[in-house]
């Protein structure tokens, strides 16, 4: 399985009186990070071989004769999913815009984050969410696009956030382990919160 993170992170459309504007991930063809889903099972090495070269004599050859002291195992069969399994549900926090407080005396003027700037962070610090699509479409065939949305607070912070993904990624834990991962997530701090889009691609 691949995963690919598609920039540009956001852009920005007029906000809401009162309201946080809005910084959407459309789709790009630039790919970022791809990364390869572990397979579960595989066979073990053998006994007496290291960097790759096989030692014979003794008690090393004995294990090449005998086939290695053990089985090879087979790769696990593919979870079979319905489509109800496959649906794609929205789950999570309320991310709709709320009102926001700027405080007038300060010398720094409040704004959204910038494209930029949200890339950035999402290329040094989406490993974690990476992982947690992973694993909760291991042993699948699911394919296509899971889509987080997360509310970056003004000093930086993720508050809130959703997701859409297939009803079945979600009975393996997918969005305790999405938001958790966004939680830790750390963007630079604007004095206005903002609504992130990230789009994670795998097959």
């Amino acid at each position: 399985m691949y995963l690919a993170l598609r920039p540009p992170w956001a852009s920005h459309d007029t906000a809401p009186k009162e309201a946080e504007e809005v910084a959407e991930a459309p789709t790009g063809d630039a790919l970022v990070g791809k990364t390869k889903k572990k397979k579960r099972g595989g066979g073990a090495r053998r006994p007496g071989t290291a960097g790759g070269q096989n030692f014979a004599g003794g008690e090393d050859e004995d294990w090449a004769n005998s086939g290695g002291g053990g089985e090879e195992t087979a790769p696990p069969q593919l979870v079979q999913l319905s489509a109800a399994d496959r649906a794609l549900e929205w789950r999570g926090d309320d991310t709709s815009p709320s009102k926001q407080s700027v405080d007038m005396n300060s010398n720094s003027e409040a704004r959204t984050l910038e494209n930029g700037e949200i890339s950035n962070v999402i290329s040094s610090q989406s490993g974690g969410v990476q992982s947690c699509v992973m694993k909760a479409a291991s042993n699948t065939d699911l394919a296509g696009t899971i889509t987080v949305k997360m509310v970056v607070e003004g000093n930086g912070k993720p508050s809130r956030s959703r997701m859409q993904a297939p009803r079945y990624m979600f009975s393996q834990g997918v969005l305790g382990c999405v938001q958790g991962a966004v939680r830790g997530m750390k963007f630079p701090a604007t004095g206005m919160a903002t609504l992130v889009t990230l789009p994670v691609n795998f097959h």
